[in-house]
This record gives C-alpha cells, sequence and structure tokens, in this order.
C-alpha cells in the first residue's frame, strides 16, 4: 500500500510537460491545479479536495502533464503507480464512475467552447433538433430526416414547430417511397459523401489500445441487449436527451457533428468501443450523431444496466476511463487547432495531432505518410474544404506535402512541428 507524502506549502507536486507516470490522491491539506486557458491564456487555478485523485488523465491517457500541480499549504498525499491505482479502481468500481462522470463533465465543457467559436449564439434543444431535420431534409438524406422529425414529436408532442415537423415526417416518408420505387440505394441514405467519407476516415488503433488488451466480454450474459442497426440507420442524433449508451459487437459506427452547413466526422467506431455513455453519465443532451456504416450489431444499455456491466466487469470500467482520459486530450487539442490564428496552422496541427495518435505509422525518419483525406483535414481543422484544398496545394507547392488518393506524405513532420509553436508562442506573448 502507496505511504503518504509530504508536501510543505507552495511546494511543486509535478511540472506541466513532465512525463505522467504517478497518479496522486489528497489525503490532507490543499492543492491547486495551475494552467492555462486554451482560449484567452489566462492562468487557470483548480482546486483538489481532500479525498480526490489527480493527476489521473494524463497517466492513464499516456501523454505529458497540462498543468502544474502545487500544494497551497502543508499536504499529505498518496502517490501511486499505474498499476496501483488500477488495483485499487478494479476493486472498488465506484471510482471509475466518480471519475468518469468528472471526465464526461470536463469533456462537456471542451465541446461548448468548441461550440462557441463555430457558433454564434447557443440554440435550444428543441430548435436545434428541428434545424437539423430540416437540413437532412434539404440534403435528401430522407430516412435521417424522419428520425429526427419523429424524434422531435415524441419529445415535443406541444412544441411551436410540431405540425411542421408532422407534415415533414410525411414529406419525408413519401419522398423515400419515391426513391426505393427507382431503385436507388436506401435514401441514398446520406449519399455518397457518408460512405466516402467512412471509406476516407480510415482510423488507427491509438497507442494505449494497441498496449492494453482489450478484455473479453461474457456475452451470453448480455445478448438480450443486443440490437441490429441496418447500414446508415441512426442511433441517436444530436440534440435529443441521452438515456442510452452502446458497445459494438460487429461492424462500424460513424460519430458525426453538424454545425451550420457543415458535417464533421468525429471518428469511426470499431468493436468493442462504447459510444454515447457521455450523455447517460450526465442526463444530458447528445452532443453528435451516431450512424451505422454497415450493418452493425450492438449492445444498449441504460444506467441500469450499465453498472451492472461495470460492477460485473471492472476490466472494461477501467478501459472506458482510459479512453476518456484520451479523448479529454484529442478534445484539447482539436480546440487547440481552432484557436490557431491562421489557416496554415490550423492544417499543420491537424497533422502533428494524427502522428501522435496514430501508432502504425512509421517514424523511422522525419517524412510521414497519412491514410487520411483532404475531405478529413477539413473535418479536422474545422475549415472548408475549398480553404482546405487551398492551403494544402500551398503546401505541395513548396514541397511540403505530396497529396494523392487518400493519402498525404508530409515530407518533413519538425518543420510542422515549428511551425505549430512559432503560433502558439505568438499566441501567448503579453
Amino acid at each position: 500500500m502507496p505511504k503518504p507524502m509530504l508536501y510543505n506549502e507552495k511546494s511543486l507536486i509535478y511540472a506541466q510537460g513532465e512525463e505522467a507516470e504517478k497518479i496522486y490522491l489528497l489525503q490532507s491539506g490543499k492543492v491547486s491545479l495551475v494552467y492555462k486557458d486554451i482560449k484567452t491564456g489566462d492562468d487557470i487555478r483548480e482546486p483538489v479536495n481532500s479525498g480526490e485523485f489527480f493527476g489521473v488523465k494524463s497517466s492513464l491517457g499516456r501523454y505529458p502533464r497540462e498543468e502544474n500541480a502545487i500544494a497551497v499549504a502543508d499536504s499529505a498525499v498518496m502517490t501511486f503507480t499505474i498499476p496501483e491505482f488500477e488495483l485499487l479502481a478494479l476493486s472498488n468500481t465506484r471510482i471509475i464512475i466518480q471519475l468518469l462522470k468528472i471526465f464526461s463533465r470536463q469533456m462537456r465543457q471542451i465541446h461548448a467552447q468548441v461550440a462557441s467559436l463555430l457558433e454564434t449564439e447557443p440554440v435550444k434543444p428543441e430548435d436545434a433538433l428541428f434545424d437539423l431535420g430540416v437540413k437532412f431534409l434539404k440534403n435528401k438524406r430522407f430516412y435521417h430526416a424522419r428520425y429526427v422529425f419523429d424524434r422531435y414529436i415524441f419529445l415535443y408532442p406541444e412544441g411551436k414547430d410540431a405540425a411542421m415537423a408532422q407534415k415533414n415526417i410525411s414529406l419525408a416518408e413519401v419522398s423515400i417511397v419515391c426513391s426505393e420505387n427507382d431503385d436507388k440505394q436506401p435514401q441514398n441514405r446520406a449519399q455518397n459523401t457518408i460512405q466516402n467519407t467512412a471509406a476516407g476516415s480510415r482510423r488507427f488503433k491509438t497507442n494505449a489500445e494497441i498496449e492494453a488488451p482489450v478484455p473479453v466480454l461474457d456475452m451470453g450474459a448480455f445478448t438480450r441487449f443486443a440490437k441490429v442497426f441496418k447500414n446508415d440507420e441512426i442511433f441517436f442524433c444530436e440534440h435529443e436527451p441521452g438515456d442510452n449508451f452502446y458497445l459494438i459487437q460487429s461492424g462500424k459506427v460513424r460519430l458525426v457533428k453538424n454545425t451550420g452547413d457543415v458535417e464533421r466526422t468525429l471518428d469511426i467506431l470499431h468493436p468493442p468501443e462504447m459510444f454515447g455513455e457521455m450523455a447517460l453519465l450526465e442526463n444530458s443532451h447528445r452532443t453528435a450523431t451516431a450512424i451505422a456504416v454497415g450493418d452493425v450489431t450492438a449492445l444498449e444499455f441504460n444506467m441500469q444496466n450499465f453498472e451492472i456491466l461495470l460492477n460485473g466487469n471492472p476490466q472494461i470500467a477501467f478501459r472506458l476511463l482510459r479512453i476518456f482520459s484520451k479523448r479529454i486530450y484529442d478534445s484539447k487539442r482539436r480546440f487547440t487547432i481552432l484557436t490557431l490564428p491562421d489557416i496554415q496552422a490550423k492544417i499543420a496541427y491537424v497533422f502533428i495531432m494524427l502522428d501522435d495518435t496514430h501508432a502504425n505509422i512509421d517514424k523511422s525518419g522525419n517524412s510521414r505518410e497519412f491514410q487520411t483525406t483532404i475531405e478529413d483535414i477539413a473535418q479536422w481543422a474545422g475549415l472548408s474544404v475549398i480553404k482546405t484544398r487551398e492551403t494544402l496545394m500551398q503546401f505541395a507547392s513548396q514541397n511540403r506535402i505530396e497529396i494523392s488518393t487518400g493519402r498525404i506524405i508530409v515530407k518533413n513532420i519538425n518543420d510542422f512541428i515549428r511551425l505549430v509553436n512559432s503560433r502558439l508562442h505568438q499566441m501567448s506573448a503579453p
């Protein structure tokens, strides 16, 4: 059992940028986590209360510390190695569930910051849900439109747009029948954009996923929760309340976020990944839309059987904690991309992020080959495809990259690192 270490007032427990190897538990005293706000550059001080863990995300996500941990009074702190913390957490899943809820709130705060950059003002969930259905209908994604308007009628039967939603359901159903009679693919069901993006967004396993074997579930105990989703079928959509989550058994799932006229791919998920748990943990609205890529079989859980799953499979619970740790780090980096002052820096940072997260890239030299598309880069950078293509062509004309179908080669990744660091330095300068 780890023994407490004593830190005097103003002592540095760990520093920003250090390799994260330990997890801490404040036994007594006061500790503050100090870091800079990504958007404003102001110092943020986050207090740690007695009995709380800190340094968890960076340790489990395997990325450098993002903050300074400082004792603001004489403090006693327990220090755990990652295996020691894992043993403790596996014996008490309440620790994991508590941390998951904390991480979920942090993820939602980051998403709110992203939304503040991409949207002019907040929109009520009721209005945003209706607008999403209108967007799908306009883009001839009739199955998706019908799903969204059905959800609107269910959630807001007396809503101000309920009558129009009902008319739009009828319009979508007529259009579906017409398209099927024309022997087209279901709905065009999200048309070619979904299939093209899904094909282009080949997802690489992260270091954490490769190094940590995925625990095997006793599927016999959960088969009653299995559901089958057809290609392009929606699991859930943005702006509707979240009361369940999914664990993929077979197939792939695409997570997307709609902002204005742009639909951005957030991730392509594979078995046995989970999704939708964030809204469940916080009893809040969805922040993304989940769409089946091909036929998908998934286990569907609500809060009650979610806790049964975690209590019966603590290894799954701990793996979910690792996933959240990594998601928060990646989300912060995506937010940083959006705050960078120019397009070149935004796109350069996307390549740096991909280089860090894609474990099976050849990193023997400075050149990097990414299995990605211009559309993918545009989505990561929060830019239009036109602007992204123009900038990538400038990089190509400068012999900094090569572009081919489904592949982009960065000649010298260090060149992009220097570019981004220069812009970040300019942002932080007084």
